[in-house]
C-alpha cells in the first residue's frame, strides 16, 4: 500500500499533468501542469520517496514512455528545448520536499515563499538550458518572459493545496506518515 500511495499514485498525477497543455504558436515550450505536480508532490512527500517519483517520471519519458508534455518521450526531449525544466524538476522538487518534509505544519506564508523559491530553481535550470543552446537574449524571449506569470500562478496554487490537504485531510498526507 505504501508503493502505491507514495509512487505509483503521485507518479499517475504527474504523468496525467504532462498531457495537460497548451502550446503557443512561436514557442518551444508549451504550458503544462506539471510543474504544479510537481510542486504538489514534493509538499506531500518526503523527500525519498518524492526522488523516486521524479526519477522514475524522467526514466519512463527517456525510456520511450510517452510522459513529457503533449505525449512526447525520449532522450532527445531531455536534450531539447525544454530539457533544462524537465531535470529542473528534481532539484525545484527537492527544494521543496527538503524544505517541508521536517516542517509541514509550516504556515501558509512559508509554502508559498518555498513555493517560490523552487519556480526561481526551476526558471534557473530550464532557462539556463536554453542559454546553452541558444543565447541568453533568446532564452529569457521564449524561456522566462512567456511562462514566469503562469509560474507564479502554480506556485501559489501549488503552495494552496499542501496546505489545505495538509490541514483538512492530513490521513492522506504522505510526509506525516512514513
Amino acid at each position: 500500500m505504501k508503493l502505491v500511495k507514495c509512487v505509483l499514485l503521485p507518479l499517475l498525477a504527474l504523468i496525467a499533468s504532462a498531457y495537460i497543455s497548451v502550446s503557443i504558436p512561436g514557442l518551444s515550450i508549451p504550458f503544462t501542469a506539471q510543474s504544479l505536480a510537481v510542486f504538489v508532490i514534493a509538499g506531500l512527500l518526503v523527500p525519498k520517496y518524492f526522488l523516486i517519483v521524479i526519477l522514475s517520471y524522467l526514466g519512463l519519458g527517456i525510456g520511450g514512455v510517452p510522459v513529457f508534455a503533449e505525449g512526447t518521450s525520449g532522450l532527445s526531449k531531455v536534450l531539447g528545448n525544454s530539457g533544462g525544466f524537465l531535470y529542473g524538476f528534481i532539484f525545484s522538487g527537492a527544494v521543496i520536499a527538503y524544505s517541508i518534509s521536517k516542517d509541514f505544519k509550516s504556515p501558509l506564508t512559508r509554502l508559498i515563499n518555498v513555493m517560490l523559491l523552487a519556480t526561481v530553481v526551476l526558471f534557473v535550470f530550464g532557462v539556463g538550458h536554453l542559454a546553452i543552446k541558444l543565447d541568453v537574449q533568446k532564452s529569457l524571449l521564449y524561456g522566462l518572459y512567456p511562462y514566469w506569470k503562469m509560474a507564479l500562478v502554480k506556485a501559489l496554487l501549488a503552495a494552496l493545496l499542501v496546505w489545505v490537504i495538509g490541514r483538512f485531510k492530513p490521513q492522506l498526507v504522505t510526509s506525516q506518515h512514513i
